[in-house]
């Protein structure tokens, strides 16, 4: 594929390594001791500079800010000291990235992509041939992607159809990726394909691929929405052959090292999520300080300063779930799966509705491209899909809550939090529901969701703020709108009307329009399918 991008990648990052990989020799090792908050100020000054509209129009983010996160050492955010990383604890790593999502979503992106994602799986497989070689150059610039996604099953790791024939020495991958961030400009993709031959034991494994290898081929460069700024692509793999010393897992458990990278990378989308919410309720603040609506200020109106209080009180839920998540990996050395899928679902869903309220009150200038919220309304729609949908999340939740095989994991949780009564009004509340129920399930996901978040404040994990007073408040008014929407004991008869419902409207549209669906339409959706 020739394009704007790629020309990028053949050129502009060849020439950003060769001019920073020297700035970075092993006698220059970087430590991350008393250097946060330097670190923090010099990238927020470097980050000022740059015009990220600007890069929304080309399609991709401007060529110097690889070289900055290359200066500043944000490649190896976490990454331990002899691998040439800053070793950072997971909470300064994550208001690096709030900071930059504060910026652009596109450039945050990028780093939760390569530090969360795709770098845990390589430094934890010694076995790797130059393992220290491949993470040296990943913490100076080498971007690393992660091929997780595929067309038939999403990014649930237990549906993935791409093959990794193992046999003697050697692993033969086949399949086709798609969606996949930083694909074209990546030195080394982490690949989680289905094991198979005499030697695999049919399990999920993670394989270390050469961007280079013979057989990989970049097929398609997604326009999205928004996420403008960085790179995403189909990868066809056709008998792309590796050595198997490659394969990350020794044991094959792929599907460890796949959740393990994904439930760090929920806590990064969060954290983009908690940085573009800030920055847009900023920008609204500042515009609403200046409109005037006759002989008031906006911000005066008495109904647009609740609203500001409301996001306001988001900002700081969202905020203490992140910093409760990130206690939790310190404690543990790994994250709580429960409270980071809650985490990520709380902090897109409300990043969403923010932006859009934001937009509302910039009014036509919230529509208008030039003003910061626009392209904070599209980016942020992203990150209620990324690592999880929403309702995915949520359904799983909600199992948690709801079986008896999975049910003691978030109780734990809860009784840790010092919830345990949280926990079990929701199991009280959810007596007699139907486990397999898909309305269920998401009502069950939410009141865990809202029970974690209820706890984390009631532990006394907020700062000590009117903000973090009046957050209870928010929390106990979700409760109210969410349990306004219960779901009913299971109807047949209301599916049925439901499902009847649906076909009368696609039978009058079709013969309304005159065509069921557009063929262009069609076709392009097919190709997902």
């Amino acid at each position: 594929m020739i394009g704007t991008k790629s020309a990028f990648t053949h050129y502009g990052l060849m020439a950003m390594y060769t001019q920073f990989y020297p700035l970075f020799g092993e006698s220059q090792e970087r430590t991350a001791e008393g250097a946060a908050p330097n670190l923090y100020s010099s990238l927020i000054d470097d980050l000022s500079q740059l015009n990220f509209a600007d890069a929304d129009d080309r399609r991709a983010f401007p060529p110097t800010l690889h070289s900055i996160f290359a200066r500043h050492g944000l490649f190896g955010l976490t990454t331990q000291v002899e691998h040439g990383g800053l070793a950072l604890p997971l909470q300064e790593a994550i208001d690096l990235i709030s900071a930059t999502a504060s910026f652009d979503i596109s450039a945050a992106s990028t780093l939760v992509i390569h530090n969360f994602l795709a770098l845990p799986c390589i430094e934890a497989a010694p076995h790797v041939p130059e393992q220290r070689q491949v993470m040296w150059g990943a913490t100076r610039g080498d971007l690393c992607a992660f091929a997780l996604t595929e067309p038939g099953a999403g990014s649930a790791p237990r549906h993935i159809e791409a093959s990794a024939f193992i046999h003697g020495d050697r692993v033969r991958i086949t399949g086709r990726k798609i969606w996949i961030g930083l694909a074209d400009w990546a030195r080394w993709i982490v690949c989680f394909a289905r094991a198979s031959g005499p030697d695999a034991k049919g399990r999920l494994v993670g394989v270390l691929v050469d961007r280079q290898a013979p057989g990989l081929k970049v097929t398609h460069e997604h326009r999205t929405l928004g996420l403008r700024g960085i790179i995403q692509n189909t990868l066809e793999f056709q008998d792309v052959e590796v050595p198997s010393a490659y394969v990350l897992s020794r044991d094959q458990d792929g599907w460890g090292a796949a959740s393990s990278s994904m439930n760090r990378g929920r806590i990064g989308v969060a954290a983009m999520g908690l940085g573009a919410l800030e920055r847009a309720i900023q920008v609204a603040a500042s515009y609403a300080s200046h409109r005037r609506l006759g002989k008031l200020r906006m911000i005066e109106n008495s109904y647009i300063e609740q609203l500001f209080g409301q996001m306001v009180l988001r900002r700081e839920v969202v905020k203490t779930m992140l910093d409760a998540s990130c206690r939790l990996v310190s404690a543990q050395g790994a994250p709580n799966v429960h409270l980071a899928s809650a985490t990520k679902v709380l902090s897109s869903e409300w990043c969403g509705l923010v932006a859009d309220q934001c937009v509302q009150l910039l009014g036509g200038r919230g529509y208008d491209e030039g003003t910061p919220v626009a392209k904070i309304y599209r980016d942020a729609r992203i990150l209620r899909i990324f690592e999880g949908p929403t309702e995915t999340l949520l359904s799983h939740l909600g199992r948690c809550l709801l079986s008896r095989a999975t049910r003691d994991e978030i109780a734990d949780l809860f009784l840790s939090l010092g919830a345990a009564p949280v926990h079990a009004a929701a199991i009280k509340e959810l007596s007699g529901l139907s486990e397999t129920d898909g309305a269920v399930l998401i009502y069950a996901g939410w009141l865990a969701t809202l029970g974690l978040a209820q706890a984390v404040i009631s532990a006394g994990c907020s700062s000590a703020s009117d903000c973090a007073a009046a957050a209870p408040d928010l929390i106990s008014s979700e409760f109210a709108a969410l349990r306004s929407r219960a779901p009913a004991r299971p109807c047949f008869e209301g599916r049925i009307r439901a499902s009847r419902t649906l076909n009368a409207f696609l039978q009058d549209a079709a013969s309304s329009i005159r065509s069921p669906v557009l063929t262009d339409d069609y076709l392009k959706l097919e190709q997902y399918v």
